[in-house]
């Protein structure tokens, strides 16, 4: 009869495995930050995607103040977010708003201002979504009319700094979610400093959320260390005359656009362009990529405390009144895809976990565990890693009640990530950002389940459960100051997480048992997740919505234990998680019990 039982369980545990993305599929998703769909920029030449092509004759190929046919920076930054960007003007849907020469608030000859490329976009019907990402900058012409008007009147720097900080708070008004703002390259120049540090002062007193970038720290990087990138002039230009004509036939060598630092007197030449964009997509990306951590670490002190659902379900070879040491040896799997917007992850670690379970009658039992789990991280698309390890002891009950089986649990954990790794690439090179930090968890859970059929060797009937578990990791600075390294804020995600499912469980004391359970789960606590940055350099942090898991899947558990001789027993056992879109989480163990 133990026999037939234990086949009819690993059948109905099969059965409710292959069911169960279907049952998850029935559930909703959680709100969650959307991907950026469009980018719309507002600026001058530094970010001009061929305003001049729609209103003069230029050579084929020219238009972008660069080494044409290169792109500018932002339609770097947006390739690197899989999106198109193209000019607005001549272009039907067109969302780069930026004109070169263009001042702040004032008239420039034929540019367009910044302040009225916003009010322009605003007054045709324009409006800034969830899915929008605003990119924004100038200065560099209110640095040359200061120039042109004798360089002594410091008023027309600071005004044009607080206006263009004045439009970003005008953005984020009108809705705009999501802003890149930049500080401009002086090269040393007073007057430019001068913008840069009234512009940051400005946004700092404002309290905008923006992700600021300081164009300056990387520009005078890349000069430093020019060689690194490929760049054999850092002083001379890439082509003969103005950026905005400029294309190979212009260029002073063959492949000046990537061994020159500028394409003319002012404008940085592809390889510089390339850079820029490269290093702003890297800090966006950057809290989407950190910000999974605290779903990894879910899934590892899930997976150190689900490897106890056997023993809390009875399932040791326990007497009443006797004592089993157990102990384990475990395998975690965690993985969240990623896209080209955003960093996932895949973490794989092993965990060793060592318990005492006190039978106190058949139905009726109390058990304590540690588990010690190391592992490593790696970052989707070569993008970094980390070491974590992770340690938690839990404490544990169950009671029987004729068919009515209860359980409960309390765990806390404590987590250490070091070598936390951000890569990217810069060009022709790839740059390292590290930095480490700690964190903890800590769950309690309750269940209930109900034995429908009971034929003396299985139980199989309804499971009900209510969990509730809480991750901090705390805030890390990167060991670098490089304009690309960031400080990155607190991590806080609380889940309280209900079950409901079918269970099937072995009486005590038959030679060989089992637990089986498959549960459709619904997250109750997913409000939206938010994580703050801020880049070496900025005067403001930014803080920004990510992913957000799913919260309805379904999860399993399966576990078996047999008698290999008198006192001593084998247990194994796998559980996990399933239709939980772009998640996957699998823990499998074995491990020996010895009765006292």
């Amino acid at each position: 009869m133990a026999l037939n039982g234990f086949v009819s369980g690993i059948a109905l545990a099969a059965a409710l495995v292959a069911a169960a993305p279907a049952m998850a599929q029935t559930g909703q998703q959680s709100s969650q930050q959307q991907p950026v769909a469009r980018i719309i920029v507002f600026g001058d030449s530094l970010s001009d995607g061929g305003f001049f092509r729609s209103i003069a004759p230029l050579p084929p190929g020219a238009g972008r103040f660069t080494t044409n046919p290169d792109p500018v920076a932002p339609e770097v930054f947006a390739a690197q977010l899989g999106l198109p960007l193209v000019t607005a003007y001549g272009q039907a849907g067109g969302t780069n708003f930026a004109v070169g020469g263009a001042r702040v608030t004032a008239a420039n000859g034929a540019s367009i201002p910044i302040t009225t490329q916003i009010s322009n976009f605003l007054a045709a019907g324009g409006t800034f979504g969830p899915s929008d990402l605003v990119y924004i900058q100038g200065g560099g012409n209110d640095f040359f009319n200061f120039q042109a008007t004798g360089g002594t009147n410091n008023a027309i720097l600071t005004t044009a700094a607080n206006q263009l900080a004045a439009q970003v708070v005008r953005l984020q008004s009108a809705g705009a979610e999501r802003i890149v703002t930049f500080a401009v390259q002086t090269g040393g120049a007073p007057g430019l400093q001068l913008f840069n540090q009234t512009y940051a002062a400005a946004l700092a007193a404002a309290n905008v959320n923006a992700l600021y970038f300081d164009t300056d720290r990387l520009f005078n990087e890349v000069v430093a260390n020019a060689a690194s990138f490929g760049i054999t002039n850092v002083t001379s230009t890439a082509c003969l005359g103005s950026s905005l004509t400029c294309t190979p036939a212009t260029y002073r060598t063959p492949n000046a656009n990537e061994t020159f630092l500028l394409a003319d007197s002012v404008h940085p030449a592809g390889i510089t362009q390339r850079i820029q964009g490269q290093a702003v997509a890297s800090l966006l990306k950057a809290p989407e990529q950190i910000g999974q951590l605290s779903y990894a670490a879910q899934s590892l002190l899930r997976g150190q405390r689900e490897m106890l659902e056997g023993p809390m379900r009875g399932s040791l070879d326990e007497t009443a009144g006797g004592i089993r040491l157990f102990g384990n040896l475990g395998y975690n799997y965690f993985s969240a895809d990623g896209s080209q917007q955003r960093i996932g992850l895949a973490e794989r670690s092993l965990t060793g976990q060592i318990g005492l379970d006190l039978a106190i009658g058949e139905a009726l039992g109390v058990g304590v565990a540690a588990a010690y789990s190391d592992g490593k991280g790696h970052f989707t698309a070569g993008s970094g890693g980390y070491d974590v390890s992770a340690l938690s002891g839990t404490l544990y009950g169950r009671a029987g009640l004729g068919p009515l089986q209860l359980g409960a649990s309390a765990t806390y954990g404590s987590l250490s990530y070091d070598d936390i790794e951000r890569q990217f690439a810069l060009g022709p090179t790839r740059r390292t950002h590290s930095g480490e930090t700690d964190g903890d968890y800590l769950a309690a859970s309750a269940s209930a389940g109900f034995a429908l059929i009971d034929d003396g060797d299985i139980r199989v009937g309804p499971d009900v459960g209510l969990t509730y578990e809480k991750v901090e990791i705390d805030g890390f600075a990167e060991a670098d100051t490089v304009s690309t390294a960031a400080t990155f804020g607190h991590q806080e995600f609380d889940s309280l997480t209900g079950r409901i499912g079918l269970a099937a469980t072995t009486r005590a004391g038959a030679p060989v048992r089992f637990t089986g359970r498959v549960s459709y789960e619904h997250e109750f606590g997913s409000d939206e997740r938010k994580f703050t940055i801020a880049p070496v350099g900025a005067p403001i942090s930014y803080t920004s919505g990510i992913y957000t898991a799913d919260d309805d899947y379904v999860s399993y558990s399966f576990a078996v234990d047999g008698a290999l001789a008198p006192g001593i027993s084998l247990r194994a056992g796998v559980r996990g998680n399933v239709g939980r879109a772009n998640f996957d989480s699998l823990t499998s163990y074995a491990g020996v019990s010895v009765g006292f």
